[in-house]
């Protein structure tokens, strides 16, 4: 429901509190391994995890599963509800900035959750609560300054966002809708800045269950307004019809916000935290609130930039009939296996990162930081793969009813095709960003989005003004930058942590994860076609589509399992990390059916 784009280092920044406090301030390049020791433990998936851990990572990625399911579910119903009509292309239209606050400002891995985590890591208890109580409140103020403003400029954020509703007559009740929408979510940035607070802490306290539940809530509350618009308007596609479905749906985007924020605080309340209650001297005298702030405003204002480019794609997109919506059913079918891998395997490893950070185990961290890449490269460019093979059924199994017809389903499955070019390297740069924040830098990332913006400007004008590809081009001009920002950062923190990045094996790999994923991608379109003609003959499997979803099913599974055959008789490196994640993946799996038995 929420699209957004999120978001190298000439020595150690002199300004950061947090580096200033560190004896490693001035710590050469060349010492890095010389003074470096090793922390076996670092391990992402190695045997000897414990079952704490385990259980840990199995509840996240229940947690994180059940979410995008109900978030895919959402997604659904709305595409059925209302297709790429009005009312969708009028929700993504005002969605922009409360989105911005909803999933990057108080979203999970948003620049709050991720800086509060690493902060409060750091700090003890009653600095903690401290902390968090004097954040909370602050937050608070801004947040509903910057809403107050957004309800008054409703109509001005519109039309900067999306001109080319004023240019047409089609697009004037996408207008109307969208600046109501807009001024009924502005609870959204009210409740953001808190509830990323909320989970910041969470995951300080190594608790990335509640995080990783919360988009589900939102999800349900979304498609509840979806049933209750139903039930009002069974068949009638009437503008104030049409106005109210944009209500009801926006209205439910801002009650899931509060209703994570209103679980938050009964958590917090629970363990002692005191949110009634604020200081203005405790405020400002809270030097930790201080060190905190200055890390998390530029991060904001890394992610602010990487908005920018989202305003960019929805400029141009605003000319382009029906591509708002459609861009925003293939991102999310694009991203939802990223969130999943983001939730299950990077966001556990955060606080870790940081806890090596601030023990100068540089060697230590240059391992783990192997490891995840490659495991992450793996596993997405076989992925990737297969949605880019089988875009069209997938699309068609998903969202292909009622109002969503087949003319949508060609839109989205080319733009989900676009969208899994530049897949792996989103990855990538989240992965990394997120190293940068654990080194207590956002100037980086922050100097990066800058460039990435006005090479995504420039782009998204090339390739459809100049080169005439429409919607289509938007998105390749998001996959190319997502690429560029992620080789720009690796090259960066490699200049900082020595022998992160070997030029020549670097190049190597990514040639042999590229066969792997043209054999794979033959490989899974020829078993697609066998198993839909032979499957679809079944009249029982014509029943709610159960053919194309075994069809579609069976067919990934071969070109994943084919996709693994190149890279054992060329001996990829650290395969026996693969065969330690697969072993672990299996016994989240038992634990899994064990507790939903």
């Amino acid at each position: 429901m929420y699209h957004v784009q999120t978001k190298l280092i000439s020595g150690f920044p002199s300004h950061n509190p947090f580096l200033r406090s560190r004896n490693y301030r001035g710590l050469p390049f060349t010492e890095f391994h010389s003074n470096a020791h090793r922390d076996d433990s670092i391990q992402p998936f190695s045997s000897s995890s414990n079952s704490g851990e385990l259980r840990n990572v199995g509840f996240i990625t229940l947690a994180t599963i059940a979410s995008k399911i109900l978030g895919m579910l959402r997604e659904m119903v709305l595409a059925a509800v209302f297709g790429v009509g009005p009312v969708a292309s009028a929700f993504k239209h005002s969605l922009v900035l409360p989105s911005f606050f909803i999933a990057l400002v108080g979203g999970v891995k948003g620049p709050i959750h991720v800086t509060v985590a690493t902060t409060l890591s750091k700090l003890s208890k009653e600095n903690r609560r401290r902390l968090i109580e004097n954040a909370h409140a602050a937050m608070f103020m801004i947040g509903g300054v910057l809403g107050a403003l957004v309800y008054i400029f409703a109509d001005s954020i519109v039309y900067l966002s999306a001109p080319g509703l004023w240019a047409s007559i089609e697009g004037e009740l996408t207008k109307d809708i969208a600046i109501r929408q807009l001024k009924v979510m502005t609870p959204c940035i009210l409740f953001a800045g808190p509830v990323a607070l909320g989970f910041g802490s969470l995951s300080a306290e190594r608790d990335h269950i509640v995080p990783s539940l919360s988009p589900a809530l939102a999800s349900i509350v979304v498609i509840i307004s979806c049933a209750v618009y139903i039930s009002v308007t069974p068949s009638s596609t009437s503008t104030s019809h049409n106005i109210l479905g944009g209500m009801l749906v926006s209205s439910a985007a801002s009650l899931g916000v509060f209703l994570q924020w209103l679980i938050q605080v009964l958590l917090h309340e629970k363990t002692g935290f005191k949110f009634t209650y604020f200081s203005w001297k405790n405020i400002l005298e809270d030097k930790n609130l201080s060190e905190l702030f200055a890390l998390v405003f530029p991060a904001i204002l890394t992610s602010g930039l990487a908005q920018i480019a989202s305003f960019t794609d929805l400029y141009f997109a605003s000319y382009i009939p029906r591509a708002t919506a459609g861009i925003s059913y293939a991102r999310l079918l694009a991203m939802a296996p990223l969130g999943i891998l983001l939730s299950t395997v990077i966001l556990p490893l955060l606080p870790k990162y940081s806890r090596l950070v601030k023990s100068s185990s540089w060697t230590a961290l240059k391992e783990s930081l192997h490891q995840t890449i490659l495991l992450c490269m793996v596993l997405v460019f076989a992925i990737s793969t297969s949605m880019c093979v089988l875009a069209r059924p997938i699309i068609y199994l998903f969202f292909q009813r009622f109002a969503f017809d087949s003319t949508a389903t060609a839109l989205v499955s080319s733009l989900l095709v676009c969208y899994s070019i530049g897949s792996p390297f989103y990855v990538i740069r989240e992965l990394l960003v997120m190293v940068f924040y654990a080194l207590g830098d956002g100037q980086q990332p922050f100097i990066i989005s800058g460039v990435a913006i006005i090479l995504n400007a420039f782009l998204d004008w090339l390739f459809t003004v100049k080169f005439g590809l429409g919607a289509q081009g938007l998105v390749l001009a998001t996959s190319t930058v997502t690429v560029l920002s992620a080789l720009t950062l690796l090259h960066l923190l490699s200049r900082r942590i020595k022998g992160l990045v070997e030029f020549t094996e670097s190049i190597r790999l990514l040639a042999l994860l590229i066969t792997c994923s043209i054999i794979s991608g033959y490989v899974t379109l020829i078993a697609y076609k066998m198993l839909d003609c032979f499957l679809s003959s079944m009249l029982l499997l014509r029943c709610f589509r159960l053919s194309e979803f075994l069809s579609i099913a069976f067919a990934s599974l071969f070109g994943l399992f084919t996709f693994s055959v190149p890279l054992l008789i060329f001996q990829f490196p650290r395969m026996k990390l693969t065969r330690s994640f697969s072993q672990t993946l299996s016994k989240l799996m038992n634990f899994a059916c064990f507790h939903i038995t």
